[in-house]
Parts: C-alpha cells; structure tokens; sequence
C-alpha cells in the first residue's frame, strides 16, 4: 500500500514537470532557461574541477621540491591558513560526508557527535569561512550590542 503511494506522488510530479515545460504559452521559454541554467551550472562545474585540479597538481609539485631541497621545516599546512585552497576544501568537505555518513549509521550519542563534527566540516569547506574568525565574531556580537544600546 505505501510503495503505491509514493508510486502515486511520484507519477503526479512527473506529469506536474512534464506540463510545466510542454506548456504552449511559456514552454519554449522555460525550456530554454532550463537548458541555459544546466549549460552554466555544467561551465562552473568544469571550472572549479579544473582549477581544484591544477591546485593539487602545483601543491603536490611545490612539496615535493621543497623536500628535495631540505626545507621540510618551512613548509606550513594549508588547513592552517585563514582561507583554504580548493584542494584543502575538496578534502575536508570529503571527509566530512564520510564522518556524517557514518554518524548516521553508527547512531547514538557517539553518532551523533561524528555527524555534527562531519556536517560542521562540510559547512566550513563550502563556505570557506575561517573557523577562527567565526568564533571570534560570534563570541564578540554580544559585546557589541550591550556597547550599542547604552
């Protein structure tokens, strides 16, 4: 009975897309902002896989020359940096799904706990929002208001 259902909805959303788009009046336009939205998001995509790809490529060439050379010491993590380059985002934004995923699937309190790390993580690598900034700002607003209403 429920698999009939959502069969149901289902097939009333489909035929709900299907007249929104075979409209006579605006279907031709609303087809074409469709397919002129898909060909951008389809330009940004490439964009960014090209740019994360050649940062990763220079980040991988730029350590290994560096410990050619000797000067293992003066290399700095770019996790620790104000704000991360797409292949630290890449990265962390990864491994963030992985945490949510298995705070989902582990349940709990301890679940719960790695999915709030992991969701916490995809936030910060979507946004690019320094974590230490954030802090600081959320932790001084209400100083700021006291200060403004007297």
């Amino acid at each position: 009975m429920g698999s009939n259902i959502g069969l149901g909805v289902l097939g009333a959303g489909l035929g709900a897309g299907l007249m929104f788009l075979m409209d006579p009046q605006l279907g031709r336009r609303r087809r074409a902002l469709l397919r002129d939205k898909a060909v951008s998001y389809s330009r940004q995509t490439r964009a960014a896989v090209d740019k994360t790809r050649r940062d990763i490529r220079n980040r991988t060439y730029g350590t290994v020359v560096s410990i050619k050379s000797g000067h293992v010491r003066n290399v700095r993590p770019s996790i620790l940096n104000a704000n991360w380059p797409p292949a630290t985002r890449l990265a962390v934004g990864v491994a963030g799904c992985a945490m949510a995923v298995t705070g989902l699937a582990k349940g709990g309190l301890l679940g719960s706990i790695i999915g709030a790390i992991g969701i916490g993580s995809i936030g910060v690598a979507v946004t690019n929002a320094s974590l230490r900034n954030t802090l600081s700002h959320s932790a001084s607003a209400p100083e700021a208001r006291i200060r403004s209403a007297a």
